[in-house]
């Protein structure tokens, strides 16, 4: 054990007032405080002005740390999303929670959650996340009354379709749930994804910052910034306990990692932390001791007097750091298993304190913080007792490894869009590498990812077949070279391509049966998607009998759609999206009534109002308004299918069919260009032929084919017959 010290503390004084508004208070309680907990995923404390960064904007964020106390060197127990969120949410690490990745790993369910002990003690409980990583399933939501996650598969082509949504979205959200609850006790958790990557801000911030991650900060902090206005605007502000951290950094090459996961040097580990006091006691002060987001759940516990709470060992609440209580020297450990699942790769671990950073890893690294904060100098060599004590210390204190369980096909592809790739089947025998002497062989991976996300099919076929050509084993790059290949109509190869990842699995996995599945129904081979999905099903996949569900419909088998569909809404799998394959056979039967009552019932399975859009929701009601005559309901729905799923063929093509039907030519024409602006690869041109035939212009649809035989030269469907 380390000898006790008082923590250094720097009280900064506000300008305005000449003095520490509110001045220190040592054991400040606040029974039955709103408390508001808001995590900006992916962010890097040194970005932010108030951290030392001048070159951003963040006014939301600036004026709450001049409301709230700075702690200077907080550390995220993990790099990634999901493990960050279950200790921040538990108090303890992976060890005890059990989650090592983002996905195969659930929280253990003999852990209390803070929802849970809030939840408890009186507390209504609310929360709101912005990307698929925080599925309820996980059993993050453990204890939440309400937890809004909607989320969708990728759209072909475009992947990040709601795999993510806009913080300002989801503010707006966790808003409507908090709007009910101003005079009760409650907890509202609010996840901002930006600026996880890929960096792409909206408009003004696109334009105002160089740097897309800048950006995309800026994105965040207008969001958090609304948050906090509907919260002052409803008298909630100043009453209410607020923590604002983010969950990881990111490590944008600073030591050859250009995102997170991997790595866990400072600019992946060391996170922005504030926190608010209900009466805005300790307001400015800064505290330099290092502390880990596993002490905010004491924090919490302790400042709104919760009963029953467990007080994790080597946790101490941050509020009595802030108020100069002696508290012991400890080190704070990080994890990450990310290499070792994802890669093959060594697992890491690290502990920090004031002065030294330690990693363990193959070859050991030492950092002194106080002469080299960027980590630069590896000082192992020299420094053989800081070692010798951290690696005690670590040998104690750090959590096994246990294998993921097996990640169903949609959460892989989920995960993969945004940058959570596997590369190899399994590690193999041996040593496992050490992750800084084989994270350059990742690049090509992603920036074949990149080039599929933005559109660009042929650079991602050329960089994804170089990197397949290398290292034929790397098992996501057959998967994204597939897609790849779709966007070009090379279908036949798309699915040969996406085949090559059978024999890179596990036996058994359904994941990469239900990716063949998909892959093949995207190409057309509607039999070849039945017969791997139904073999996922006959795994156990609770998955698979809704894709069979789907290629039966695409099959024009609309019984065989009907049963699947059924037999889907039996074995757990998604409610909401069996339910409108039902109301789609109902459609295409003529029961219009039935059609929008499963739509209905969509609607409510997919969360109501409150929940954000389900992709074919609104076509299916739009369609059946359509056929009903009901033309103003009509092109509402099907314009907000288009609105929230760009990429959305049926809905696109109803829309032509609408407004030509109505006479309103000049609407349809922009709604076939709609069709060629919005649907990625060739799937665009030819629905947009299939619209103008089905309209009588004829002309412009041969137009529209021989473009699309010069740009796509392999498809068949736009060879002249």
């Amino acid at each position: 054990m380390h000898p006790s010290r008082r923590t250094p503390i720097v009280l900064v004084l506000l300008l305005a007032s000449g003095c520490v508004r509110g001045g220190p208070k040592a054991s400040a309680r606040f029974p039955g405080a709103p408390v508001i907990l808001v995590s900006v995923d992916t962010l890097r404390a040194d970005r932010l002005p108030f951290y030392g960064t001048t070159g951003l904007e963040t006014p939301a964020l600036t004026a709450l740390r001049a409301d709230a106390v700075l702690f200077e060197t907080a550390y995220a127990q993990a790099p990634l999303t999901l493990p960050s969120h279950a200790a921040l949410l538990t108090g303890v690490g992976a060890g005890e929670h059990g989650v090592l990745d983002n996905a195969g790993y659930t929280i253990a369910p003999s852990v209390p959650t803070l929802a849970e002990v809030m939840r408890a003690n009186g507390y209504e409980t609310g929360g709101a996340v912005s990307s698929v990583v925080l599925e309820g399933r996980s059993g993050i939501s453990r204890g939440f009354d309400f937890w809004e996650d909607s989320f969708e598969a990728p759209v072909p082509g475009q992947p990040m379709t709601l795999v993510q949504r806009p913080g300002a979205d989801t503010e707006a959200i966790l808003w409507r749930w908090v709007a009910g609850r101003r005079e009760k006790p409650f907890l509202a958790f609010l996840h901002i994804f930006e600026p996880h990557s890929p960096y792409a801000p909206p408009e003004p911030f696109r334009s105002a910052y160089a740097d897309p991650y800048d950006g995309e900060i800026a994105t965040a902090d207008a969001a958090v910034g609304a948050f906090l206005s509907r919260l002052k605007a409803a008298g909630l502000y100043d009453r209410s306990l607020i923590v604002f951290l983010s969950d990881h950094g990111e490590g944008l090459g600073d030591h050859g990692e250009k995102e997170h996961g991997i790595f866990l040097y400072r600019e992946s580990i060391r996170v922005p932390l504030l926190l608010k006091l209900p009466d805005r006691s300790l307001a400015g002060a800064t505290v330099a001791s290092p502390v880990g987001l596993t002490d905010v759940f004491r924090t919490i516990c302790e400042t709104v007097a919760l009963e029953g709470c467990p007080l994790r060992p080597g946790t101490v609440s941050l509020v009595a750091l802030a108020s100069g209580t002696d508290v012991p020297s400890r080190r704070i450990l990080s994890e990450t298993f990310y290499p070792r699942t994802r890669f093959g790769w060594s697992p890491l671990a690290s502990l920090a304190d004031e002065r030294w950073h330690y990693i363990e890893a193959p070859r050991p690294e030492l950092y002194d913080l106080a002469a080299d904060p960027a980590e630069r100098t590896n000082r192992a060599g020299e420094k053989a007792g800081p070692i010798r004590s951290m690696r005690a210390e670590l040998e104690a204190r750090r959590s096994p490894f246990r294998p993921p369980s097996p990640v169903d096909a949609e959460k892989a592809r989920q995960l993969a869009s945004l940058g959570y790739i596997t590369a190899t089947s399994s590690p193999g025998g041996g040593a496992l590498p050490d992750p800084k002497d084989v994270i350059a062989s990742l690049e090509p991976l992603r920036e074949g990812m990149a080039a599929l996300q933005a559109g660009r099919f042929a650079d991602a076929v050329r960089l994804l077949s170089g990197l397949l050509d290398a290292n034929p084993r790397v098992r996501d790059g057959w998967e994204l070279y597939a897609q790849a290949l779709l966007g070009l109509g090379r279908n036949e190869e798309a699915v040969e391509a996406v085949r090559r990842m059978v024999p890179l699995s596990p036996p058994g996995s359904t994941s990469v049966l239900l990716s063949v599945a998909t892959v093949a129904l995207q190409a057309g081979q509607v039999e070849t998607a039945v017969r791997h999905a139904e073999a996922a099903g006959a795994l156990g996949d609770p998955g698979a009998e809704e894709v069979v569900a789907r290629a039966r419909l695409a099959a024009g088998d609309l019984r065989g759609a009907e049963e699947a569909a059924h037999r889907a809404l039996g074995r757990g799998s998604s409610r909401t999206r069996a339910l409108l394959v039902l109301a789609r056979v109902a459609t295409l039967r003529g029961d219009l009534a039935r059609a929008l009552q499963l739509a209905d019932e969509a609607q409510v399975a997919a969360g109501g109002e409150l929940a954000g859009g389900r992709s074919g929701l609104h076509f299916v009601r739009g369609d059946a308004l359509a056929r009903l005559g009901r033309v103003a309901e009509a092109e509402a729905d099907l314009e907000k299918e288009v609105r929230l799923f760009p990429a959305r063929i049926e809905a696109r093509a109803a829309l032509v069919a609408l407004f030509a039907a109505a006479g309103r030519q000049d609407d349809a024409t922009e709604a076939v260009r709609g069709l060629l602006e919005n649907v990625p690869g060739p799937e665009g041109p030819a629905a947009a032929i299939r619209s103008l035939q089905a309209i009588g212009r004829v002309a412009e649809a041969e137009a529209v084919r021989r473009a699309a035989a010069t740009r796509y030269p392999l498809d068949v469907r736009f060879r002249e017959r």
